[in-house]
């Protein structure tokens, strides 16, 4: 028998066979492990230079803190690139859906914070928005799916 014959094991519902996984999902998981493993590993790099004895300054602590942020960057152009990428039209609307409503919370939370800080209740803001749009576009993900 065949891999692609074999259904999912019965303790294990929701496991789709490596076979039904679309080309564009793959394509979009190995870059995300790729951009998110050279994001952290750059980050950690960084910042144990940042904290270090005798860190980091001038042109090279910013050249540092611009590659942290590319692969960030790289990230946010992987999901763009998935929705590009789809074949199936309901699938791309629903990542389309879950994007808007990432950018949306990720947004609320900036003006939140920006009119915390206005009035003067706090002093500094969030630094790691990236991470908050990420962590949004994956609960955007189960909302846009619960409510197709």
């Amino acid at each position: 028998m065949s891999n692609a014959s074999k259904q999912p094991e019965h303790g294990q519902p929701g496991l789709i066979p490596k076979s039904k996984i679309p080309p564009s999902m793959k394509r979009y998981f190995w870059r995300m492990g790729i951009f998110m493993t050279a994001y952290m590993a750059i980050l950690i790099w960084g910042l144990s230079l940042k904290n270090s004895a005798s860190p980091p300054e001038g042109a090279v602590i910013y050249g540092l803190a611009i590659l942290t942020a590319l692969p960030m960057c790289a990230v946010f152009w992987t999901v763009f690139r998935l929705l590009v990428e789809m074949e199936d039209e309901y699938q791309r609307f629903l990542v389309a859906k879950q994007i808007m409503l990432a950018t949306a919370i990720t947004l609320c939370a900036a003006t939140i914070w920006q009119f915390l800080n206005v009035y003067g209740l706090i002093i500094e803001g969030p630094q790691w928005f990236g991470a908050i749009w990420l962590a949004s576009f994956g609960i955007a993900g189960g909302i846009v799916r619960w409510r197709a």
